[in-house]
Formats: structure tokens, C-alpha cells, sequence
């Protein structure tokens, strides 16, 4: 991944907040390689939640900063949804799979793939949109705005939810209640 951002690092906002989360999940998904086949159930219930975390707080927080500035800044931002809406999908059929057959195997080796160019595509695309319209986004506010969203995401992949605004807003903490009593029961 290749953004480096002109801004204060000693300041924490969305940038450094998304670029974090893009390193974390990528020592996650080179985890996969260390990961014994008994194994990838567990590993597995520990990346699917940071996905659909960081994704849902994207989709509340991100991406409707940024969607309305202009047409480009709306087809990145369009690009980008899919490209989620897409790894979402793959995500819930992995839920049904067993994490021991090469099916899963070969679901993961997409999923990271799809996941890796999508963080690099945001690098390349989103970042330098979040640059330049830095004088009228409060980037320290959207950081926290976007960790508090990524802290109530739902916890498993809802690829029939909506990702836009105001169904998202919506229907998002409905499906995180629901994720943590089903975790609970599990």
C-alpha cells in the first residue's frame, strides 16, 4: 500500500485511523500462511468482525464525506461500494462454509485478495480525496466518528443491507444488536 499522507502525524484523524486499519488487517491476512487447518475456524471468527467493522464505519462516516463534493469524488466513492459490497458477499458464504475444506481455502485466497486491492485502491483514490478537501472536513472529527462506528458495527456480514445512507444509519445498529446476541449464544 502505497499513501503517504501530508499531514501532522502527531495528530490522530481518518487518515491515520484508516491507514492503521489497513496494516492491521493486512498482518491479519498474512496470518492465514501460520494458520493450521484446525485453526482457520477461530482465525476466521477474529478477521470477519475487523472486516465488516471497518467496512460499516466507512460506508457511515468515509464515504459520505466525501461522496457529494463532486462527480469524480462520486464514482471513487461508487467504485468502492462495490468493490465492499462484492467482499461482503463472499464474506457471508464463508460464514457457511467449512473453514477445513479447500472451498474455504480458496474463498480466503479471494476474499485477501479482493480485500488487499481494495485497501490500495482507497490509498490511491479516497485518501487523496480526504487531502484535498481537507479545508472543509474536520478530519480529527471523522477519526472518531469513525472509530465509535467501527466499535457498533455489526460483528457478521449483512450483504443484503443497505450501504448508503439513510438505511444504513438505520438499520446498521439493528444488525449489531442482533450480531452480539448471536455471538453471545454461540
Amino acid at each position: 500500500m502505497t499513501y503517504t499522507p501530508g499531514i501532522d502525524r502527531s495528530r490522530v484523524d481518518i487518515l491515520t485511523e484508516l491507514l492503521a486499519d489497513h496494516r492491521a488487517v493486512g498482518d491479519l491476512f498474512h496470518q492465514w500462511d501460520r494458520t493450521p487447518v484446525e485453526g482457520r475456524e477461530a482465525y476466521f471468527c477474529e478477521l470477519a468482525p475487523v472486516l465488516v467493522g471497518h467496512e460499516v464505519a466507512e460506508e457511515m462516516v468515509v464515504y459520505p464525506a466525501i461522496r457529494g463534493r463532486d462527480e469524480a469524488a462520486a464514482a471513487v466513492i461508487d467504485a468502492r461500494l462495490d468493490e465492499q459490497a462484492a467482499a461482503e458477499r463472499l464474506l457471508s458464504d464463508m460464514e457457511g462454509m467449512d473453514p477445513t475444506s479447500g472451498q474455504f481455502g480458496d474463498a480466503f485466497v479471494q476474499l485477501r485478495d479482493a480485500v488487499l486491492a481494495h485497501a490500495r485502491s482507497e490509498e490511491d483514490e479516497v485518501f487523496p480525496l480526504l487531502d484535498r478537501y481537507a479545508d472543509t472536513l474536520d478530519r480529527p472529527t471523522l477519526g472518531i466518528r469513525y472509530a465509535k462506528a467501527k466499535a457498533a458495527a455489526p460483528t457478521h456480514p449483512h450483504p443484503h443491507a443497505p450501504d448508503t445512507p439513510p438505511g444504513n444509519l438505520v438499520l446498521g445498529p439493528i444488525a449489531a444488536m442482533v450480531d452480539r446476541v448471536r455471538d453471545a449464544l454461540a
